[in-house]
């Protein structure tokens, strides 16, 4: 990554923490837009891994373009909706257009809730990426 995508990732990831929160309930899948471009759709549920918490699901590309370097913050929240913990997660490899790509993130400590964001990603386009980490062009 340049130092540029770097400083847009850092802004993205800051304003998501800045926003206001709202819980969500861990017990079941859920599927909601992401929060930096609508075309990439977050499908998760919470898990166990070996007795540890985990936030596993599908990032789904609804783009004619393909999604690399897709960065997650998984945010656990206590039972008021209260932000506990922050974890930063990655969908591993190239996520194709239309098409999805699975991924699991790790947490530390389970909590009441979880909210989970996609917080920048880059677009391919020809063999190149484009777009930009904080949103793709949208």
């Amino acid at each position: 990554m340049t130092p540029i995508r770097h400083l847009l990732l850092a802004t993205t990831v800051v304003l998501v923490l800045a926003s206001p929160f709202q819980p969500v309930s861990p017990a079941g899948a859920l599927s909601e837009t992401s929060t930096v471009d609508r075309r990439l759709r977050l499908d998760w549920e919470a898990g166990a891994r070996h007795g540890r918490p985990v936030i596993q699901g599908y990032l789904y590309n609804d783009s004619l373009r393909a999604a690399n370097n897709v960065g997650l913050l998984v945010e656990t929240l206590d039972t008021s909706g209260a932000v506990t913990a922050r974890t930063v997660g990655f969908v591993r490899g190239i996520v194709a257009f239309n098409d999805r790509s699975y991924f699991e993130v790790p947490l530390k400590t389970p909590g009441a809730s979880y909210r989970v964001s996609v917080t920048g990603f880059d677009w391919m386009s020809g063999g190149a990426s484009g777009g930009g980490g904080g949103g793709g062009g949208m």
